[in-house]
């Protein structure tokens, strides 16, 4: 299904961070009990230790009535997998045409982002284009030629994650989203991660941000809250 977000109104995702197929079935358990809080899942590939049942992994959360990202992070973005092996990892729950969007990470080398891009789009799936300084907040400037850069490559959407140091950061990184979302269609995801970037998290939508991550038992980054709390500050704060 098309994820259609930036709409004006912030949807939740949930990481589900599966290791094996136990794992998949409990999580989906989870997901189930708590389906009014959740508006698209995303399915960390990173996690999954079991190759040979990573299909039947992938159907049971495909049957889902929740979009699916698929998503494997490196550990240079905070995740465990090794960008050597992406496209590879990639390919055969892409050509099962399992789950709707693909996460590809913009610090990954252009050829490989190109690839992964291509076999996507040619399997019907939309691309989202991810970055996360997992430090710092950078500069305004630094920050605005990071989105430009990648808004130029033409995804479906784009996701920017950084690491805020201090209150301050997390106001200019809502700025900048309210700059960027102003002068472009293009849907954009940010949050600042730690503690002090928790207002990210609940007020980034009115300035832009079109997804904020909740967490199902544990966070997948740091400041997240639980998926049902967010959603009630979500909703809260949006009517």
């Amino acid at each position: 299904m098309t994820l259609h977000v930036g709409t004006g109104q912030t949807q939740t995702a949930v990481s589900l961070m599966p290791r094996n197929l136990d794992d998949c079935v409990r999580e989906m358990a989870l997901v189930e009990q708590k389906q009014a809080a959740i508006d698209i899942l995303e399915w960390r590939l990173d996690y999954w230790q079991t190759p040979a049942t990573l299909l039947t992994a992938g159907h049971q959360i495909a049957a889902c009535k929740h979009p699916v990202i698929l998503t494997l992070r490196t550990t240079h973005d905070g995740g465990l997998s090794d960008p050597t092996d992406y496209l590879d990892r990639y390919t055969a729950l892409l050509s099962a045409q399992i789950g709707d969007v693909v996460d590809i990470e913009w610090s990954l080398p252009e050829a490989v982002r190109k690839a992964v891009s291509v076999l996507a789009r040619a399997n019907g799936y939309q691309v989202l284009l991810s970055h996360h300084d997992l430090k710092t907040t950078p500069d305004n400037l630094t920050l605005q030629k990071q989105l430009a850069a990648m808004h130029a490559t033409h995804p479906d959407m784009l996701k920017l994650a950084t690491t805020a140091q201090s209150n301050e950061d997390t106001t200019r990184l809502m700025a900048i989203t309210q700059s960027f979302t102003h002068d472009h269609t293009t849907p954009l995801i940010t949050m600042a991660m730690s503690e002090f970037g928790l207002a990210s998290r609940i007020f980034g939508g009115q300035f832009g941000s079109a997804v904020s991550f909740g967490y199902l038992e544990h966070p997948s980054a740091p400041g997240q809250l639980p998926i049902e709390q967010l959603k009630g500050l979500l909703t809260m704060h949006q009517n």
